[in-house]
């Protein structure tokens, strides 16, 4: 699957398939992350591999909007170093799509969990001071019996502008 395929096809998934994902891909996935751009190449994230099931069921319990990471056969966990405060939210956020993007193009489905309990998933993780959880991504075979959330987009001439907001054309 090329980069724009993989970007314009891809669907958020919150049920998987139990079949494990292979180590080789999630390294592959944590890859894509680590050459996301960051300002000054600060680099200011984390990731923690997750793939054992207590641990996935831990962290399902503690992600109000993502207790589907508890059925998921793997996680991957980003934190956000603290010490840059000013432009590690959006370089971490570019390394999170950039592993999703991978994730599918490697025929794997994940959902961005947007609300957790912080304090007590650092604490399960062991996550150091200075660092904090940006968010947690589970990683699986999209379910065959579940159909994929359809991303429906807003027409492209209420979205595109050109030289000026406004002007529909180039």
């Amino acid at each position: 699957m090329d980069t724009i395929q993989a970007i314009t096809t891809r669907k958020v998934h919150r049920t998987f398939a139990q079949k494990p994902v292979e180590a080789e891909k999630l390294a592959q996935i944590v890859d894509a992350g680590r050459h996301a751009m960051s300002a000054r190449n600060m680099q200011p994230w984390q990731f923690i591999v997750v793939r054992e099931r207590a641990t996935l069921k831990a962290l399902g319990e503690l992600c109000s909007t993502g207790r589907f990471v508890a059925d998921a056969p793997s996680a991957i966990v980003v934190l956000k170093d603290l010490s840059n405060t000013r432009w590690a939210d959006i370089d971490c956020a570019q390394a999170v799509q950039n592993m999703a993007t991978a994730a599918w193009a490697l025929g794997l489905g994940t959902c961005w969990v947007g609300n957790f309990d912080q304090e007590r998933i650092s604490k399960l993780l062991g996550v150091p001071d200075g660092w904090v959880v940006f968010t947690v991504l589970p990683f699986g075979y999209p379910d065959p019996k579940t159909a994929a959330q359809v991303r429906p987009l807003k027409k492209r001439s209420e979205v595109v502008h050109y030289e000026r907001y406004g002007n529909p054309r180039p």
